[in-house]
């Protein structure tokens, strides 16, 4: 596979690196101008129409070789602002992001000034100004100190897979259409006439802006054309105002016109909301006829080849701005676009095309953070398409990660999906699990497994701070068995305030920031006549995500073996040395870390372990449901959650110091896998993973002497094979050596391009914080020796 790309395509993304990215005010001015303007409409109609305010105003530009074109800001890789979800981190933070720790951004004086202008109009009207009004104590305290996480109080939902297809079949002005005959179709004697109008009405208005914000970027790049001096150039851009002034109004005939009718339907909503993980899903299947049609009449494939790459360098100029908080659980900026190729069709054949070895080829050409590429592998998975996948992940860049066809479908059709949408299915952000039609918290929020522990062991009582966070459960166990009972009534309290807070913060969603433009694209709404915020959705899933369950089974694993089978040391010698950070018991430590079984060596001691805290925290999950009408999915996966949490968290019976990070995902604590990946392998998928059907993330690391190796891809591949065997529901490597990961860390400026797989999503290395820098330094440096 080669790794040159296109000229063209070498100056975009060449022009992107170089770009520095800086926080844009102009949305923010504009929904603030919009919102005043229309202060007594009903607030789905206000929103629609603070977008279509956005998409008539907001500076638009072409960039020099541009063949797909539009953006989400007035410059390139430059983040909105998004008053109406948070300005609380406005007044605190503003000065502070070019020099902050996790995912800095430049801001100017004049942006300053902006953003502050607007503060007083939105004081007491935002999102998160509800959800502090809203949320019940224990979840305040939950959140403050590390029980759980990022529960999207201050942001949109995203994480969604939204139906391109339909966009390509059918254009803005046929959806319309559709919205037109659901409001000729309403009983105004009905009760809930009003709602389900209000809401047709504002699909209908952003269908209009929509098609509007298209044809501005028509008409700009006609007023280039007429500038241009350079003809081939001068040809290009009269093509761009054609295919604008055709897409995404009308249903798509060609290759261009389908890509950029999807770029068009993606971009709106990262510019209607701030939420993560808005997915563009299996574009190698909903793509491939308009690739098909254009190679029968003739396209070179080189030409389809360089505008499916011009496409590729968009998905990474999309980013967001955070505050501190979420910046820390999301270092790196993971947008989360995820791009899934092959995998089984709804009939249960396998869905590998051309497109599907294109779509590797431009992974290979560009090497990106986005979007974020994954390979659904399943028993019939061809081997040349295997082999071309795991090419890729040898070039360095984490992508593609695997999911696994044959435990996800399982999976989906236990929650009540039919098996032929199931096969069909998407991951969205990082690799939650989800099929179109679907509207939901993917993401539910982080809780946290040590802290839990924590709780346990110290009668419900935090150890760093004291502050009751939990159950009092007691701190006397005379059997371990007791103990993990204790943990249990914990584990279902903790669960218990996450749903809370997931519930509440739906539910500001739902009164405050309805989503017009998602909704159009999400099957159910117009039928229903109702926003994804308000059921609108055919499924509406919680995801909550476990986080730690690597620390706390070896956690456990320790205090079982030394404290209760060996009596080497007692329970109350444990708890004093976590308080103290193990300051002065330096022997005992290394006693917990040695002389105990670890989770990820295919031990079933410490592995059954894991097995009880994972089926226990999926048997409370499952205990609840949501305001829109459906039901809790767990997860087991941390973004980079595992390192703030961690920062939270005091230290725990593995040997693991206070307020350093605990395992992430359903990996093994880091280091700790040392039997080899199979061997990590096998305890992973001890666990239930057909129950984690909201994700599941497992981080392997590989020695670059496997690719040295004459049959080092080839191993890869047949490790993968086994994967899917053994009933495996996520992978991804890293293939780097400790010592390149130190000297980038010495030394940044000389490994700028360096990109590391983080959790689920991939990043540059130097722009990470130290702490999760040195959590993938910490992990195993596997082979297959």
């Amino acid at each position: 596979m080669s790794k040159r790309t296109f000229p063209r395509v070498e100056r975009l993304r060449d022009s992107l690196l170089a770009t520095e990215s800086e926080i844009c005010h102009e949305r923010a001015l504009i929904v603030t101008e919009s919102y005043q303007e229309n202060e007594g409409l009903p607030v789905v109609i206000k929103r629609a129409k603070a977008l279509a305010k956005v998409l008539a105003e907001m500076t638009i530009f072409i960039h020099p070789d541009e063949l797909i074109v539009g953006h989400q800001s007035s410059k390139r890789r430059s983040p909105p602002v998004f008053p109406e979800m948070c300005v609380e981190w406005i007044e605190r933070e503003l000065d502070e992001f070019e020099t902050r720790k996790h995912n800095r951004l430049k801001v100017s004086e004049e942006t300053k000034k902006a953003l502050r202008s607007i503060l007083p109009y939105w004081k007491g009207r935002t999102v998160y100004d509800r959800f502090l009004t809203m949320r019940p104590a224990p979840v305040a305290r939950a959140v403050s100190f590390g029980l759980i996480a990022n529960t999207h109080e201050k942001n949109a939902l995203g994480h969604v897979a939204l139906n391109y297809k339909k966009v390509l079949e059918m254009g803005f002005r046929g959806i319309k259409r559709e919205i037109d005959d659901a409001l000729s179709k309403l009983n105004i004697a009905s009760p809930d006439y009003l709602p389900r109008y209000e809401f047709l009405h504002a699909a209908s208005i952003v269908c209009d802006a929509i098609i509007g914000f298209a044809e501005r970027y028509a008409k700009l790049a006609r007023e280039l054309a007429a500038r241009e001096a350079d003809p081939t150039r001068k040809q290009e851009l009269l093509q761009i105002g054609e295919v604008c002034a055709r897409v995404p109004a009308n249903p798509a005939r060609t290759f261009h016109e389908a890509l950029q009718s999807l770029w068009f339907a993606h971009l709106i909503p990262w510019i209607e909301d701030n939420g993560y993980s808005i997915t563009p899903g299996r574009i190698d299947q909903y793509l491939y006829p308009y690739y098909k049609a254009d190679r029968e009449r003739g396209a070179p494939k080189e030409e389809l080849q360089e505008l499916l790459e011009c496409l590729w360098i968009k998905f990474s100029e999309v980013l967001r701005v955070d505050d501190k908080a979420v910046a820390e659980i999301s270092s790196g900026y993971p947008l989360g676009q995820n791009v899934a190729l092959g995998g089984l069709l709804p009939d249960g054949t396998d869905g590998t095309n051309e497109l599907s070895f294109m779509c590797l080829e431009a992974q290979a050409h560009i090497r990106l953070l986005q979007p974020n590429l994954t390979v659904r592998l399943h028993a019939g998975t061809p081997d040349d398409f295997l082999k071309a996948a795991v090419q890729v992940i040898s070039l360095g860049n984490g992508m593609p990660q695997l999911l696994n066809d044959e435990i996800i479908i399982p999976s989906l059709v236990r929650r009540g999906i039919p098996v032929e949408e199931a096969r069909d299915y998407i991951p969205v952000g990082c690799d939650e699990i989800t099929v179109e039609g679907t509207w939901g918290r993917c993401n539910g929020g982080y809780l946290n497994f040590a802290k839990v522990l924590e709780l346990t062991l110290n009668n419900g009582r935090c150890l760093l701070t004291g502050e009751k966070l939990g159950l009092e459960t007691g701190d006397r166990f005379g059997t371990f068995a007791e103990l993990m009972a204790a943990y249990h009534r914990q584990l279902e309290h903790a669960v218990g305030i996450q749903a809370a807070a997931a519930n509440i913060t739906d539910q500001i969603h739902a009164e405050l920031a309805p989503c017009p433009t998602v909704s159009l694209l999400v099957s159910g709404c117009i039928e229903k006549g109702r926003d994804v915020t308000g059921g609108g959705a055919r499924y509406n899933f919680t995801g909550p995500v476990g986080v730690g369950s690597g620390t706390v089974g070896d956690s456990l694993a320790a205090i079982k073996k030394l404290v209760y089978e060996e009596g080497a040391v007692s329970l109350d010698d444990i708890i004093q040395a976590i308080r103290q950070n193990f300051i002065g018991h330096e022997p005992l430590r290394q006693m917990l870390i040695n002389r105990a079984p670890k989770f990820g060596c295919d031990v079933d001691y410490v592995d059954d372990l894991v097995i009880e805290i994972t089926d226990s925290f999926f048997d409370q999950v499952e205990k609840h449901t949501n305001p829109r009408g459906g039901a809790f999915i767990p997860a087991l996966y941390s973004v980079t959650a595992q390192a703030g949490l961690g920062r939270l968290s005091a230290a725990t019976p593995d040997g693991r110091r206070e307020r350093t990070p605990l395992s992430d995902g359903i990996s093994p604590s880091n280091g700790m896998d040392l039997a080899g990946p199979t061997a990590a392998l096998k305890s992973v998928c001890k666990v239930d993973l057909v129950r984690a059907t909201n994700g599941v993330i497992f981080n392997l690391r590989f020695s670059p002497s496997v690719l040295s190796e004459e049959d080092g891809l080839d191993k890869i591949a047949q490790f993968l094979r086994t994967f899917v065997d053994l009933g495996g529901f996520h992978i991804q490597f890293n293939i780097i050596s400790t010592e390149t990961l130190k000297e980038a860390q010495q030394n940044p400026e000389a490994h700028r391009g360096l990109v590391v797989r983080v959790a689920g999503y991939s990043a540059f290395f130097v722009e990470l914080c130290k702490e999760v820098q040195d959590s993938i330094i910490a992990r195993t440096e596997q082979s297959f020796a």
